[in-house]
């Protein structure tokens, strides 16, 4: 079969479903405020990810660069 399955599918389903939720909260709130928000094991997760994957990175970036030009820290 194609993707994940089972402990596999769920590792990824946890990580998706942090990472977005981070993403959602940094848009709404800002940095200082999602560090905050987030339980010590995602922002772990979160961390993870902003360490290995340029991409993930990338979004976060863009995020807070569309914040600042809004007027929003």
């Amino acid at each position: 079969g194609v993707g994940p399955k089972g402990i596999g599918f769920a590792r990824y389903s946890v990580d998706y479903h942090i990472l977005r939720n981070y993403l959602h909260v940094l848009n709404e709130w800002g940095e200082e405020r999602a560090g905050v928000a987030l339980p010590e094991y995602a922002r772990d997760i979160v961390q993870k990810y902003l360490d290995r994957e340029e991409s993930f990175r990338g979004l976060r970036d863009e995020i807070l660069e569309r914040r600042n030009a809004r007027g929003r820290s």
